[in-house]
């Protein structure tokens, strides 16, 4: 988590909703959870608990 937090941020500021390394967090878990598409890992994280 370190490592993610310390990455630059390349987004825009507008439109901007999720810090980077919060979202690279969710995708890496679903991921190792047997996500295999961005929709896969959008689907997991949605159904992520809090």
């Amino acid at each position: 988590m370190d490592r993610l937090r310390r990455l630059p941020d390349p987004r825009r500021l507008q439109g901007r909703r999720h810090r980077l390394w919060y979202v690279l967090a969710l995708a890496a878990c679903a991921v190792l959870a047997g996500a295999k598409s961005r929709t896969a890992i959008a689907e997991w994280a949605a159904d992520a608990p809090e």
